[in-house]
């Protein structure tokens, strides 16, 4: 058998060989160029980026309660114990631009009132939940009741609004601007 003999490579002589430099070149020049997608790809989101709020306020004086950066595609859920039914009664919208969508409604009981033709409804945990409504609203609206435990959350996090602190038996509205 014959033994081979392999000369150790060292920085200096990839260096020499040219292979070090070319593989550093290249490299380099991928990481330039993913540098310079990066600041171009942040740029152009920034530029065409704009800060969305959702707004609640009184419908008739403009009177703000609260403002809250909102990103486009965030949902929103509207909540409260429905007065004749004494069950909470949950509005879902999508936040889409200039507009809330609404796009689907649970409940726990059928009665008078309801919505009957749109969307698709299911039976699921104990409540009727109505999807695919895609209805557009440009704001929501409702008197507000301290007394009927209303709950606005914007991706599941309730607690953003104090619904305690808005004006009870007063006209009240979400607001995309």
């Amino acid at each position: 058998m014959k033994a081979v003999t392999r000369t150790p490579t060292t920085r200096s002589s990839l260096t020499r060989s040219g292979l070090l430099c070319s593989a550093s070149l290249r490299r380099r020049q991928l990481l330039q160029a993913a540098a310079a997608a990066s600041a171009l790809a942040l740029a152009s989101s920034c530029a065409g980026s704009q800060s969305h709020r959702l707004i609640c306020q009184h419908q008739r004086t403009g009177e703000v309660y609260a403002e809250l950066n909102i990103d486009l595609g965030a949902i929103i859920t509207h909540s409260w114990l429905h007065s004749i039914e004494l069950s909470r009664w949950t509005d879902i919208y999508r936040f889409e631009a200039e507009q809330l969508m609404l796009i689907s409604t649970e409940f726990e009981e059928y009665g008078a009132g309801m919505p009957l033709d749109e969307g698709d409804l299911t039976y699921r945990d104990g409540k009727i939940v109505i999807e695919n409504i895609d209805r557009p609203f440009e704001a929501i609206g409702w008197i507000h009741s301290h007394r009927v435990d209303y709950r606005i959350g914007i991706d599941g996090d309730t607690g953003l609004i104090d619904t305690d602190q808005l004006p009870d038996r007063e006209p009240i509205e979400l607001r995309p601007r």
